[in-house]
């Protein structure tokens, strides 16, 4: 059982306590103590000591949220109850994805976060506010680009590449990994059984960037790898990085489990089929894009295009 799933059963076994208290247990997490516990209406909460107990207590408050600036808790310990003034965060969510959700990011936050300020855990705070209020549904072929793009972090992980901390977590940017100002990497993936896919023109032809892309072939089967095991996956391997774990929950969370679950891929057939391209041997226009004239697209057929090896992908990569 990871330590996420700890915490979450722990707060859900813990009794509630009397009006305007909170009732809190001291996790150690890579060196830092933070406290998980319930307030007096059965709400999951996280809190710090705080650091400036002599400011005057303050308050925001959203639909699923609270951020209650040096609130007087009382903290249980082994024999008796301690009181602290500490600033917390409150859950007011009953759904169980949203509370795992809330754990999860508050923990890598702390390991992220430099400080433990007022101003470190209200951007926590604003944060956690905008993950509950996105509605927005991924369609199934963003769902499935989404994998490819996870699977690349997983699959370099495992030889010893960590792309995830360069991977672009903002809507509509030109590429999915940015290395460096000139490196950048774009992940495309298809179900076909040739190997074409969709490039904006400005993704394959550039003065600015030396681009490859990562061509993965994906192949529908019952017994392979789901989307929500290789999400998980990706939140072990990302689990102190704040801005990635936020950008995952903020993409599936209005999927149940059961959803993302059925999306499964055969791996074996990922694995031999993930090649690796230079921008300039993807089939494209070798002419910029004449003036006037902007979001040229098209598809490219890869198939007879020439692939690099893995070494040499890396190799680029390391040189930065």
């Amino acid at each position: 059982m990871d330590k996420i799933r700890e915490i979450y059963n722990e707060i859900m076994v813990m009794d509630a306590p009397q009006e305007r208290q909170y009732t809190l247990v001291k996790i150690e997490t890579d060196g830092v103590e933070v406290f998980y516990g319930k307030d007096s209406d059965d709400n999951p909460v996280f809190s710090v000591i705080s650091h400036n107990a002599q400011l005057r207590p303050t308050i925001q408050k959203t639909k699923k949220l609270i951020f209650w600036f040096n609130a007087i808790c009382s903290i249980k310990g082994d024999d008796a109850n301690a009181e602290e003034i500490m600033n917390v965060l409150t859950c007011l969510s009953h759904n169980e994805n949203e509370i795992v959700a809330f754990i999860r990011l508050s923990l890598a936050f702390i390991s992220d976060a430099s400080e433990q300020s007022v101003k470190s855990l209200s951007e926590l705070f604003t944060s956690l506010t905008n993950l509950f209020a996105n509605a927005h549904k991924a369609s199934t072929v963003e769902l499935q680009g989404f994998f490819g793009e996870l699977y690349a972090i997983k699959y370099f992980n495992d030889l010893g590449i960590n792309l995830g901390d360069y991977w672009q977590k903002k809507e509509k940017m030109k590429f999915d990994f940015s290395i460096s100002f000139q490196k950048k990497i774009e992940v495309k993936t298809t179900t076909n059984e040739l190997r074409i896919h969709h490039f904006r023109h400005e993704q394959l032809l550039s003065d600015l960037y030396d681009i490859f892309v990562i061509s993965i072939l994906l192949r529908d089967d019952d017994s392979g790898l789901s989307l929500l095991e290789l999400i998980k996956d990706v939140q072990i391997i990302a689990k102190t990085n704040f801005n990635t774990l936020m950008y995952i929950e903020d993409f599936v969370k209005n999927f149940d489990e059961s959803e993302l679950s059925s999306i499964r891929f055969d791996t074996g057939y990922v694995d031999r089929n993930l090649h690796i391209f230079k921008a300039q041997d993807v089939p494209r226009f070798k002419e910029e894009q004449p003036l006037g004239v902007s979001k040229t697209e098209y598809d490219s057929d890869l198939t007879n295009s020439r692939h690099i090896s893995n070494e040499e992908f890396i190799a680029w990569l390391l040189n930065v």
